[in-house]
């Protein structure tokens, strides 16, 4: 970790997403900080506006991503406006467990379990993977299982 730069990030909510302001003195940090946005956060998910030079990200999941692969390298200090971005809340019900775990219906628990462990290799967050589908994978997860 680079601990001689601290990159600041103000984060304010915003009607259409997160309003993302970035300051640090150092110019390498600075443009470590926008590499990194260009690079985690996907280009449908992100706008830049050069009057008020900030950052409009709609995606919650992409900034908690990017504000971790910034925290790898420099000390990063996160100022939340008002409340901290939230992962997407997890649908109410799954049109079918089985399918999300790509499983047959008949599938005995060991093999569910399998199952779910794979997919969340693939998909879990901390993998750079997407935290919506993982949050399906749980919820299908915990639907087989309960009651067992």
């Amino acid at each position: 970790m680079n601990t001689t730069s601290t990159i600041k990030i103000k984060i304010t909510n915003a009607a259409d997403g997160y309003g993302v302001k970035i300051s640090t003195p150092d110019r390498d940090a600075f443009a470590f900080a926008i590499d990194e946005l260009k690079n985690v956060v996907p280009s449908s998910c992100r706008t830049y506006d050069p009057t008020k030079k900030f950052w409009t990200i709609t995606d919650s999941s992409s900034l908690d991503d990017w504000i971790y692969e910034l925290r790898r390298v420099y000390d990063v200090s996160a100022d939340y406006d008002n409340e901290q971005p939230r992962r997407p809340p997890p649908p109410q019900s799954i049109a079918s467990p089985f399918q999300t775990l790509h499983l047959l219906p008949n599938a005995p628990p060991e093999v569910v379990k399998a199952a779910y462990k794979a997919l969340a290799k693939i998909h879990h967050p901390d993998a750079r993977g997407n935290s919506a589908k993982m949050i399906e994978i749980n919820l299908a997860y915990e639907t087989l299982t309960q009651g067992r």
